[in-house]
């Protein structure tokens, strides 16, 4: 499994990768939602996790896009974020997100999500 994953804090990038990776799965990082983009249409990854606050383009921009885009609209898509309210987990599944996960995220839950059908 290849997994794209998008966030503007080095600190969680590098958490969620070392998790990941040691789960067996390619992790491949950026720090913005225009970067995500660009790492999908080259790496064409089975899932993208996407922070939702970043800067240039945030993570529902990018979910916008990739849903609008052809070749990346049957993406599973992963929110993760640091404000887990209810109105932002709406405006994330309003924007094409599969899953909303609220930092910090166990392990188990993040593979479990990465994982669903």
């Amino acid at each position: 499994m290849t997994v794209v994953y998008a966030d503007d804090d080095e600190c969680g990038r590098e958490t969620i990768w070392a998790m990941l990776t040691e789960a067996g799965i390619d992790v491949r990082t950026c720090a913005n939602g225009r970067q995500a983009l660009e790492l999908c249409r080259d790496v064409g990854p089975d899932t993208v996790l996407l922070d939702i606050n970043m800067p240039e383009m945030d993570g529902l921009e990018a979910a916008r896009r990739l849903r609008a885009d052809p070749a990346t609209s049957t993406l599973r898509l992963v929110a993760i974020t640091g404000q887990g309210t209810w109105a932002l987990r709406q405006k994330a599944l309003e924007a094409g997100f599969n899953e909303f996960l609220s930092k910090p995220i166990p392990t188990d839950v993040l593979i479990r999500a990465l994982s669903a059908i």
